[in-house]
């Protein structure tokens, strides 16, 4: 099981204030708004909390296809900036970020894979449902070639729960992945 999140900083910047009480005190526990508060970079820290909760999410998803909402049961613990991990219940989930000036994305997974392959790009589609059909366009060419594939008889359904499964024509393929868009990037991961 992986999971993944990006967030485009500077989208957040322009859609959302997560200065706003209820917002901060309803996602954040009071160790991670302490972290947040005394980091020199405010706005990078709370999207970095945010993507390893998101990441590790769609874990516990996958794994124990429960859905619920309740940002502040994930709690997360940062080892350094590119490395921290996110504690669900009893369930802990490895976090691994890359951070840049333009967004934060965060892989998570219960334990290492053997064989990890991610990709991040940039889109100037800003229709969410296009934006959407790109990444699962990308991610299913992936697939093709590196599984020798048919292409046109590859496609993504979503589980009760919204977990995505790739199948080959009507038979589920054991891929892992994850996928995630916000603002201007897109990104997959899969082992």
């Amino acid at each position: 099981m992986i999971g993944n999140d990006i967030v485009d900083l500077q989208h957040m910047s322009n859609t959302c204030d997560w200065r706003r009480p209820r917002f901060f005190d309803k996602v954040f526990t009071q160790k991670e708004q302490a972290l947040i508060l005394t980091s020199e970079n405010q706005h990078q820290m709370v999207w970095l909390l945010w993507s390893m909760k998101e990441a590790a999410y769609k874990v516990h998803v996958q794994q124990f296809g429960e859905v619920f909402f309740n940002p502040k049961r994930l709690v997360c613990n940062l080892i350094s900036e590119e490395k921290g991990d996110v504690r669900i219940d009893s369930n802990h989930y490895d976090a691994r970020s890359t951070i840049t000036e333009d967004y934060v994305y965060t892989i998570a997974q219960p334990e290492s894979c053997k064989t990890l392959y991610s990709s991040i790009f940039k889109s100037e589609i800003s229709s969410y449902t296009s934006q959407s059909s790109q990444l699962k366009q990308k991610l299913l060419r992936t697939i093709s070639q590196s599984e020798q594939l048919d292409y046109q008889a590859l496609n993504i359904r979503k589980t009760k729960f919204g977990v995505p499964q790739v199948f080959n024509n009507f038979q589920k393929l054991p891929l892992q992945f994850s996928l995630t868009h916000c603002g201007r990037y897109s990104g997959y991961v899969m082992c």
